[in-house]
């Protein structure tokens, strides 16, 4: 079950990830042929700025359909396709009874054990030439600090991070799942399988690191109780912001593959 559903700020946490991570999507949507017409389905669409943006490319005469656990509403962009926002638990419910010949979900399966089960599901869900992308951090690690002003800093900046990723995998988090799904795409039968891989550096106190603040503040408790001292997660906040800190990214693995056929 995903880590943050219920946390606090979840609000900020989401546009920092639009901020960190729709210029990569954008770029993986401008490989694909998307023309006009087409309906689309975004699972976990969060604030939804992958969801006008695919609104955008298609236009008025197709449709997005966007689901997540909770449903917020978003408004199309002018001469986009309209939206149409649905809460869907992707582990218990049904999908729309339509084929799309769309499916994009950034975030999603690495926080879901029933994965694999769920990609079958969807695969089934594309018309025949139908595409389906999607797109995870590859992060088992924390990432590596590459400049910082003091090696006490840098050492509590990793252990708070190994902290939350931990927390994440109690809650059920593959976090090496991205790199695996080139493997399911093809078991699951989708042909013409590529995958673009981005892990730029990340300089403080962008995006990047902003939302390790937010995620430490979110998971707190949960932190504590793995035994992160107060004090670290104190300091954590504070170093995170330090403009002299400079660390790996996590690799953004953005999968691509179609359903044999012709639509």
């Amino acid at each position: 079950m995903y880590a943050f559903a219920e946390a606090d700020d979840i609000t900020y946490q989401l546009e920092t990830l639009q901020r960190l991570l729709d210029p990569t999507t954008r770029m993986v949507l401008d490989s694909l042929d998307t023309p006009t017409g087409q309906e689309w389905l975004e699972i976990g669409y969060g604030l939804g700025s992958i969801a006008r943006e695919l609104s955008r490319r298609i236009g008025p005469s197709g449709a997005v359909h966007a689901t997540d656990l909770a449903a917020r509403s978003v408004s199309a962009p002018t001469g986009g396709a309209p939206i149409h926002t649905f809460p869907l638990d992707l582990r218990t419910d049904t999908l729309p009874p339509r084929p799309f010949l769309g499916i994009h979900g950034r975030l999603v399966l690495l926080h879901i054990p029933e994965r694999r089960e769920i990609l079958t599901r969807l695969v089934e869900a594309l018309e025949p030439g139908g595409v389906l992308v999607l797109e995870d951090w590859f992060c088992p690690t924390a990432p590596r600090v590459l400049n910082c002003a003091d090696s006490t800093d840098a050492k509590i900046f990793t252990e708070v991070v190994e902290g939350i990723l931990a927390v994440l995998r109690n809650r059920g988090a593959d976090l090496e799942w991205a790199a695996s799904t080139h493997e399911a795409f093809a078991e699951a039968g989708l042909t013409g399988i590529r995958a673009v891989r981005t892990e730029p550096d990340c300089a403080g106190p962008g995006p990047a690191h902003r939302l390790y603040a937010c995620n430490a503040r979110q998971l707190r408790p949960q932190l504590a109780a793995l035994g992160v001292a107060d004090e670290l997660l104190d300091r954590f906040q504070e170093i995170v912001l330090q403009p002299d800190l400079v660390t790996t990214g996590w690799r953004l693995i953005s999968t691509v593959g179609t359903k044999p056929g012709e639509h």
